[in-house]
């Protein structure tokens, strides 16, 4: 009978850690560090299928599950040139779960490029980028081969730092933008592969509040398109930051 006791306290002590290892988890995942994967091309060169980064929930404020509050306030602007997560805004529920709940895991979440703050007038001439009048993108003479294809490297000045987008030289890829006003409390994003990114030229702005933060490292990368065994891992990317 003390056997059995003994053996039934166990059990349930089990239970218990392991439960509060996973509201532990849980916690963290929601509050402060948040994982994605990379599924797409629309972030290439900067991200790519395969990269596993980490995304900071807290310096844009914690947001309530579902809800515009702020359960503590932001003590970081989001400026140009941040690359965030945010919640599809177009995604079923969106309106009424602006950041996909506690967990979100039936949630849609995108990754992109900020390019203008709220009152910032956005223009686009081909591969042109204009930002309140003022040009920020320079063509380059580099190229980028991507599945077989050479893309026009170009560089977008975006927050006194240098970024390397892409383009596939097919021509237009949605028609010129411009005098666009970007709304109060929104974003306008793009993708860095430019000719191959759904994006705010698309579905239009990201509202704040579907923001759940800021992509700052990758911590693990993986090649699922290798050719050899050694090409797997992808031991370069492992812990770079992102910029």
């Amino acid at each position: 009978m003390d056997s059995e006791n003994k053996s039934s306290s166990k059990f349930f002590s089990t239970i218990k850690s392991l439960l509060f290892a996973l509201i532990v988890a849980l916690f963290i995942r929601y509050i402060f560090i948040q994982p994605f994967k990379i599924p797409s091309k629309s972030m290439y060169p900067t991200l790519m299928v395969g990269d596993q980064i980490l995304v900071d929930r807290v310096s844009y404020g914690i947001g309530m599950p579902c809800s515009k509050s702020k359960i503590v306030p932001a003590f970081k602007e989001i400026k140009r040139g941040d690359v965030v997560v945010f919640r599809y805004p177009k995604d079923l529920s969106s309106t009424s779960c602006p950041n996909g709940g506690f967990v979100g895991l039936s949630s849609v979440y995108y990754i992109k490029r900020v390019v203008g703050l709220p009152g910032d007038i956005i223009s686009i001439d081909l591969n042109d980028l204009y930002v309140n009048g003022n040009l920020i993108s320079k063509e380059t003479s580099k190229n980028y081969l991507l599945d077989g294809i050479n893309h026009q490297v170009y560089v977008n000045m975006l927050n006194q730092s240098e970024t390397e987008v892409i383009y596939s030289g097919d021509g237009n890829f949605l028609g010129n933008i411009e005098g666009l006003v970007v709304p109060p409390e929104s974003y306008f994003v793009l993708g860095d592969n430019r000719d191959n990114s759904m994006d705010s030229r698309f579905w239009g702005f990201v509202p704040r509040e579907n923001i759940i933060g800021k992509a700052f490292l990758i911590h693990f990368s993986w090649n699922n398109n290798f050719k050899n065994v050694k090409d797997i891992l992808r031991l370069r990317r492992f812990f770079n930051t992102i910029k």
